[in-house]
């Protein structure tokens, strides 16, 4: 089984969904007891009776049968079972398959209460051709690294976890091919981003791990449609001012004090000898910003300019060398969690 980055959409989507119905037996889709009774569901009742002719079977798990969940998912081998619910099968053909593309642009679509959820492919005997857990940002094929090279280099817009990936370059190489919206960098060994980085022009979810990360290139912040940024590093040098670029970001999480390799000879340094001594003023024009977490660092104030977030809603500075909370953080009326501490939680 084959991981995706993230899942396929538009063309991409229909072109999976084609393959999926060709090489599957059956799909299934759920509806999952801690789903809300009180929204709507009548876009959802739409999409089973446009289902209907093609329905093969029914299975429902109840509430707290937690026996139940596990058989039926170890019987079919497949990632759609895993909580309590009601799960429809239906038979894979050129009609169903249509039907499936005409209600969804992509796998995370079929999420509730829009639809329902988690569409799974089955081989016949059981098994996973395609799944996706759409909550946990999980999906996958059934298909070796060598098929997976050919699929994708005739589906632009499936960008699927390879091996060759272990090489940085070629990850990066795929990642702009694809124009993926989520990346995951870590175990390169990096002291800088390259500035290929910047091809990423679809970018909305960027995480990276890597301890020995000290800099960060311009070509980052001209990621204009990213939304999420994730930076896990044993030190860094600083946030430069240019992150006030990043027009659409909701989140921005730094650690320092990370490893993504440890060894017995790794040694992390005190915090005061972090080089992450400041937040930049411009942190203020991050208009759309809604959750801030820097931990690990020798900054020893906040910027007034935090003020200016309108949309902040969780501000965690932990491990810090601020002795006090701000006054002006009294005044966010949108804040609904502070820790700003030198240690872990305050």
């Amino acid at each position: 089984m084959i991981s995706m980055y993230t899942d396929p959409r538009g063309e991409a989507y229909e072109q999976i969904i084609d393959l999926a119905i060709q090489k599957s037996e059956s799909f299934v889709l759920g509806e999952k007891i801690g789903n809300s009774p009180d929204v709507d569901r009548s876009h959802i009742a739409n999409v089973l009776e446009a289902l209907e002719p093609y329905l093969m079977k029914t299975i429902v798990i109840q509430d707290d049968d937690r026996a139940e969940v596990e058989r039926i998912r170890k019987n079919f081998n497949s990632h759609a079972f895993y909580t309590t619910g009601t799960y429809y099968f239906y038979k894979c053909c050129e009609e169903s398959g249509r039907v499936l593309k005409q209600m969804a642009n992509r796998l995370s679509d079929w999420v509730y209460p829009n639809l329902p959820e988690d569409l799974c492919f089955l081989k016949k005997g059981g098994g996973d051709y395609l799944y996706s857990v759409v909550h946990e940002h999980m999906y996958g094929i059934d298909v070796t690294e060598e098929e997976a090279v050919e699929l994708m280099n005739r589906i632009t817009g499936l960008f699927l976890k390879l091996q060759a990936h272990q090489d940085l370059d070629r990850l990066l190489d795929d990642a702009i091919k694809h124009k993926t919206d989520w990346l995951y960098i870590s175990g390169h060994g990096l002291t800088e981003l390259p500035e290929q980085i910047r091809e990423l022009t679809e970018l909305r979810d960027l995480e990276i791990f890597e301890q020995d990360l000290y800099r960060l290139p311009a070509g980052l912040f001209e990621l204009s449609k990213l939304e999420r940024l994730k930076i896990m590093t044993a030190d860094l040098e600083s946030i430069p001012a240019s992150v006030a670029k990043l027009k659409n970001l909701k989140e921005l999480r730094i650690y320092c004090g990370s490893s993504d390799r440890p060894t017995p000879t790794f040694r992390l340094k005190p915090k005061e000898q972090i080089s992450l001594n400041r937040i930049p003023p411009e942190i203020g024009e991050l208009e759309q910003l809604e959750h801030l977490s820097i931990h690990y660092t020798s900054i020893h104030e906040l910027p007034l300019e935090l003020e200016r977030l309108k949309h902040l809603r969780f501000l965690d500075l932990g491990n810090c060398m601020i002795k006090r909370k701000p006054a002006f953080l009294n005044r966010m009326k949108k804040l609904e969690y502070v820790n700003v501490s030198q240690s872990s939680l305050f």
